[in-house]
């Protein structure tokens, strides 16, 4: 193929730099986006047809090829389709060649329903992708919208166009919002005062059986009258969300249906049971790079500087046709371009691997990384976060929920509870914060600090709370000056929770912010020493032991160490043998 061997050509035997410069060209981005797109779609054994000046537009324009193939995953490589699409859009709207927001609208669609879209309502029905971009730029050009519509990417837009639901369906919608919730910082709480939880309708028939809507085609609408469970309160949140150009999406979670939404430009989880953590893509949603929830997250971080994610992944495309001894350094351009780019991990690991990648290569490119990723000393941060606290008799598999940054709650139904996190290190404790679930929370509680010499002393209790906001608030305590290397905390007199669950205790975030103490170690301490030839005892340079002594025997003596990893050094020292000069 012509088009390989062209980008081939200004790839392969050149450095990192000039790759990169060749790929943040116009005419290099078209050339490797174009050959990447043309050979996926060959891959499938389909025929793409030239003839077509649309088409040629499409495969010629730099935003409109970039944003195409940087606007995440096409479910099943289904480009071609995609293609069609796009390009009868054009058709229909010429002005998406000159309007930003219409070509945007227009990618995400295309990419969208290049799997047809199903109906809720109707599972017979498939949602018309022509109608849903004439419905949605229409309502734009009248205000209806939320700004997350207008300022959002063509990846955004693509949970906004691929709603379940149609545009008669949406106009309900907004003619029935309640007061308080048509704004862009509620919508999507609007479905737990519109949707009531039944198991059972009003008639007693189960959600589980198939006369529950009484055979209705399952709108927004029904639902709103007869009610659901996790599933209908869910996706008629996405519904809502959808009717104000908001991106939204349900998500699965273990045995429950959630959802996310788009929430003054972050996702945020709603009807929440299990977190982030064990969220997934729902069937019949399209995601980037892989099925769990927080990759959306992932994602919406590279979003947020298109032209480093875009230049990423045209260095990540080219990296392929590079000598496989370059692609490391292509690749690790890639990453620092954008650090979010998974795929570009991916790609790496492999490439780290390649037989003759040279170990000077790998030390030059990854040094930086390293000096980079160097913690500030003494910079504040959540020394929780992530780490998993212990309990003998309470909270159970769900203690992990309180410091795993997502939004579900540890939980214990009992009246008396204890907790304890290790720091790992010494710290210093700034601040502990804790976020209750609903009222759950402690009237009384005691917390201790482990000391350097293994004992706990009580440092802080409820006395000490400032307490902020009703259900779900928060607890700010005051830090202490001790070296601390574990804390513990003992609860009394909870509270149970109003759902009847038989909660004494929920605690939605637990933070602990303050700072670990430097640590420094001899990173050269039994490593293996080759000196010059006729020196004597070179492993005793890294021995730690006063006593013995390298002797280099030669005016122009060497020695190397092997600290067989990558170290920041902070400091050398030397401790010399100091011999009197007896001629003097």
């Amino acid at each position: 193929m012509k088009m390989k061997q062209a980008v081939q050509a200004n790839v392969a035997g050149k450095t990192h730099e000039e790759v990169e410069t060749y790929a943040d060209s116009a005419g290099g981005s078209v050339a490797i986006l174009k050959w990447q797109l043309l050979k996926t779609i060959l891959a499938k054994d389909q025929i793409l047809s030239f003839g077509d000046n649309t088409l040629d537009w499409i495969l010629s324009n730099r935003e409109a090829l970039e944003m195409f193939m940087t606007s995440g995953d096409v479910s099943g490589d289904r480009y071609l389709e995609a293609l069609e699409i796009f390009g009868e859009l054009i058709k229909l709207d010429p002005k998406i060649k000159s309007e930003p927001l219409r070509l945007r609208l227009a990618v995400a669609t295309a990419l969208t329903h290049s799997t047809p879209v199903t109906s809720m309502a109707n599972s017979q029905y498939k949602i018309d992708w022509r109608s849903m971009y004439q419905a949605y730029m229409k309502l734009s050009q009248e205000g209806k919208l939320f700004p997350a519509f207008s300022e959002g990417t063509a990846w955004h837009l693509r949970y906004v166009v691929g709603s379940w639901q149609t545009i008669e369906e949406h106009a309900w919608a907004r003619e029935n919002t309640p007061a308080g919730y048509d704004n862009p910082s509620e919508i999507g709480h609007a479905t737990h005062q519109m949707v009531s939880y039944k198991v059972k309708n009003d008639d007693g028939l189960s959600v589980h059986g198939s006369l529950y809507y009484y055979h209705q085609p399952v709108t927004l609408k029904v639902i709103y009258e007869v009610g659901g469970v996790c599933g209908a309160v869910s996706k008629f949140s996405a519904g809502m969300c959808h009717a104000y150009g908001v991106p939204a999406m349900p998500v699965g979670q273990p045995g429950h249906c959630a959802y996310i939404w788009y929430k003054n430009g972050a996702w945020v989880l709603g009807n929440d049971i299990s977190g982030w953590g064990e969220s997934t893509a729902h069937g019949g949603i399209q995601y980037t790079w892989m099925r769990p929830a927080y990759y959306y997250r992932l994602m919406e971080e590279a979003q947020k500087n298109l032209k480093a994610y875009r230049l990423s992944e045209k260095l990540r495309i080219a990296s392929s046709l590079a000598n496989p001894e370059d692609r490391f350094e292509i690749l690790e351009d890639a990453i620092t371009k954008c650090p979010q780019n998974f795929a570009s991990w991916v790609d790496l690991n492999s490439a780290v691997t390649e037989p003759k990648l040279s170990g000077d290569t790998l030390l030059s490119a990854l040094l930086p990384v390293v000096k980079a990723g160097r913690k500030i000393p003494n910079e504040v941060v959540d020394l929780a976060l992530d780490k998993v606290p212990t309990s003998i008799d309470c909270f159970g598999s769900s203690l992990r929920r309180m410091t795993d940054s997502g939004s579900a709650a540890a939980t214990c139904n009992k009246e008396a509870a204890e907790f304890v996190l290790d720091l790992g290190r010494l710290s210093k404790v700034n601040e502990i914060r804790f976020r209750w679930w609903g009222w759950s929370k402690a009237a009384e509680y005691d917390i201790y600090a482990m000391s350097e010499d293994g004992k706990y002393v009580p440092v802080k209790s409820q006395s000490d709370e400032d307490v902020k906001g009703g259900f779900n608030h928060w607890s700010y305590v005051g830090g202490w000056d001790m070296k601390t290397t574990k804390i513990k905390v003992n609860l009394r007199k909870g509270r149970l929770d109003p759902w009847n669950s038989r909660t004494y205790f929920g605690i939605r975030v637990f933070n602990v912010f303050g700072y670990h103490y430097e640590i420094t170690e001899d990173v050269s301490k039994g490593m293996s020493v080759t000196a010059n030839p006729g020196s004597t005892d070179p492993a005793s340079l890294v021995d730690g032991n006063t006593s013995t002594k390298w002797n280099g025997n030669s005016q122009n003596s060497w020695f190397v160490i092997n600290l067989k990893r990558i170290c920041v050094l902070d400091d050398i020292e030397f401790l010399w043998l100091m011999v009197r000069n007896l001629k003097a």
